[in-house]
């Protein structure tokens, strides 16, 4: 026998040696002492772990990432994703004091955003206006909102500009009331701050701001819609120092016609509230139609009341619910 098999047969020998002596000293199992884990029960929970629940579809990365951020008691499996509930904030120009369940998001866009140039000077625009949203707690939603990428028409006394309008981080709050009581009213509060986060002809540095939402549910499928607030809009050269906040109300009168079509009137008071429209004082008429459980689309014709700015604009957009 050559010396290579001596040494192999040797090796061997020790091996089952050494794992006797670990055999008789060491535990056969750890989860027979109550103080010995195995090595998977201290790992991290990975974000993108799946539900023990079968939720297919609707069992998300960003669902899961807030409850285990903001963890609390069993829930039950996850809601179904749903445009109705809440609903989109831009359908129309005020936002509803609902929020969304926790863990679920919707994204809003309305690219189709254009306002004609006014008698007064006030240049043609187009941007694209989005909202991110996701619920925190069934009461709370953290919002990023922006006009997005926007053009503006030369004015007399200014050439035109484009670039991308500031971010906004917002937080709405639901007070209190349901969305099936009638006539009492339901309540929210909006909370934000417009950042410097924006291309140089659109930067009007950091401006907070406060609104109060109410809704009221009435008979007929008929909801009543206004928000106050006060809006800080900064200005050109001082980007650097909080304006003083101007006030703001937005309005809206909708009739839901069909299961998924609802239709409604609408308008608002200084356009701080409402950028993409430069005039003071706005009505329209515009609808909302949920083609699916997740998407809904909607459209509205605008016009000023008091030839202040813009005579007349629209918008088109979309809101989906994951």
């Amino acid at each position: 026998m050559s010396r290579h098999c001596i040494d192999m047969g040797s090796c061997r020998q020790f091996v089952v040696a050494v794992l006797l002596t670990l055999a008789v000293v060491c535990p056969a199992r750890a989860e027979d002492d109550p103080f010995v884990q195995p090595v998977a029960f201290l790992k991290a929970p990975e974000f993108d772990e799946p539900s023990a629940a079968a939720t297919p579809g609707d069992d998300n990365i960003i669902y899961r990432l807030v409850h285990r951020l903001i963890p609390e008691g069993d829930r039950g499996p996850p809601p179904p994703c749903d445009i109705t509930d809440p609903g989109p904030d831009t359908a129309n120009f005020p936002n509803s004091p609902l929020t969304l369940p926790k863990g679920r998001s919707y994204i809003e866009t309305i690219p189709g955003t254009y306002s004609l140039a006014g008698p007064d000077g006030t240049p043609a625009s187009w941007s694209c206006p989005f909202m991110m949203r996701t619920g925190l707690t069934d009461n709370c939603e953290f919002r990023i909102i922006s006009q997005g990428p926007t053009v503006v028409g030369a004015a007399a006394d200014s050439p035109a500009v484009d670039g991308f309008a500031p971010l906004t981080f917002d937080l709405k709050l639901h007070l209190w009331g349901e969305k099936d009581q009638l006539y009492m009213p339901i309540v929210g509060l909006e909370v934000f701050v417009v950042t410097g986060l924006a291309s140089e002809p659109f930067d009007v540095g950091t401006e907070p701001g406060i609104v109060l939402l109410v809704d009221h549910k009435l008979p007929g499928d008929w909801v009543i819609e206004w928000n106050l607030g006060l809006y800080g809009t900064g200005g050109s050269g001082i980007p650097d120092v909080l304006s003083l906040p101007d006030l703001g109300v937005q309005w809206a009168v909708q009739k839901q016609v069909t299961e998924n079509i609802a239709v409604f009137y609408q308008g608002f008071y200084n356009g701080a509230g409402i950028p993409y429209f430069p005039s003071d004082l706005v009505s329209g008429l515009g609808m909302q139609w949920n083609l699916s459980q997740r998407l809904a689309v909607y459209t509205s014709y605008n016009w000023s009341l008091d030839g202040v700015g813009s005579p007349s604009g629209g918008y088109s957009g979309f809101a989906y619910a994951y």
